[in-house]
């Protein structure tokens, strides 16, 4: 795990007791959601401000907390910050440097992340570059300049994701963490599953390994090619429904299925949960107020249907 913690901002500030820490989420996520998600609510805000306040909480979460509760949480703070990494590079590739820069501010990322990802150069190697500093985390980072040459950004950006989490399900996390990121992968793996079905389109290999259900269990159902085998799949989750005949795009409501999990996390006696929980909800909030922004000419009830809460 120190691997990951090399990727995150130093932080000269020791961070309070557990107990501390806990009282002040307990309060804070007692007002998650409490802000109204309406075009009139996000009067005036872009979507960059939604995804800026989600990097500054996590930024300040981060502080306050003790060295082990850092160890413990730095997977799941860089699993936020891969989004950073991947918008930075979209904005390198088109040329956009100054934009790119314009995210790290409020990011977590190390100085030596930082650095690579706003300093001048090609894209192809400002990618060559990142790639060395993330084969700490997993070696098959150090192909995705070569990757990027071949195949360009679309495959570049999907190949992050994967071997980010194929190796956080088999490093030795916190239980409650090692739960969370096998559901993600399950959750991944299900909407590109349903979009590989409702595209037509067969590759089984951009599955991601570590989940509960496994990559030849979604490679015969996508065989299948039809809403059956997705729905079954979906079916055996706890807690989950299944999808209408005609639809095929359980996202929105996978992602409540994984906010549903989590809260039951939460709820863990020792207060690792109720972090995770929080962590969660923050991002939560940050994706609907990013949906209400961009939905502001939407029906209300079209848009509140497609919030995750």
């Amino acid at each position: 795990m120190r691997e990951l913690m090399a990727l995150l901002s130093r932080q000269a500030f020791a961070g309070y007791p557990d107990e501390y820490l806990l009282a002040r989420l307990r309060g804070r996520r007692a007002k998650l959601g409490s802000e109204h998600h309406s075009p009139a609510a996000v009067a005036g805000m872009t979507d960059a401000d939604a995804w800026d306040r989600l990097r500054s909480e996590y930024r300040w979460v981060y502080r306050q907390m003790n060295a082990g509760l850092r160890l413990i949480f730095a997977p799941l703070f860089l699993w936020f910050e891969l989004r950073t990494i991947i918008l930075c590079l979209r904005f390198r590739r088109r040329g956009e440097r100054l934009q790119a820069a314009g995210l790290l501010p409020a990011s977590l990322l190390a100085k030596r992340v930082q650095q690579t990802l706003e300093t001048e150069g090609e894209p192809a190697t400002v990618i060559n570059d990142l790639a060395s500093i993330l084969a700490t985390v997993a070696e098959p980072y150090r192909d995705l300049g070569e990757l990027y040459r071949q195949r360009g950004g679309r495959e570049l950006e999907q190949r992050f994701v994967t071997l980010y989490l194929e190796r956080m399900t088999v490093l030795p996390l916190h239980p409650l963490l090692q739960e969370f990121f096998r559901a993600l992968v399950d959750m991944r793996n299900l909407v590109t599953l349903a979009k590989q079905i409702r595209w037509q389109v067969n590759e089984p290999q951009a599955f991601i390994r570590g989940g509960e259900i496994t990559p030849a269990r979604l490679g015969k159902a996508l065989t299948e090619g039809t809403a059956t085998g997705l729905n079954a799949l979906l079916a055996a989750l706890p807690d989950m429904s299944v999808l209408p005949p005609d639809q095929l795009n359980p996202e929105q409501q996978l992602y409540g299925w994984l906010t549903r999990k989590v809260r039951r996390l939460g709820r863990d006696p020792l207060g690792i949960g109720l972090i995770l929980d929080y962590l969660w909800g923050c991002f939560v909030e940050a994706h609907d107020l990013s949906l209400t922004i961009h939905g502001q000419e939407l029906e209300s009830d079209t848009l509140r249907a497609e919030l995750i809460r």
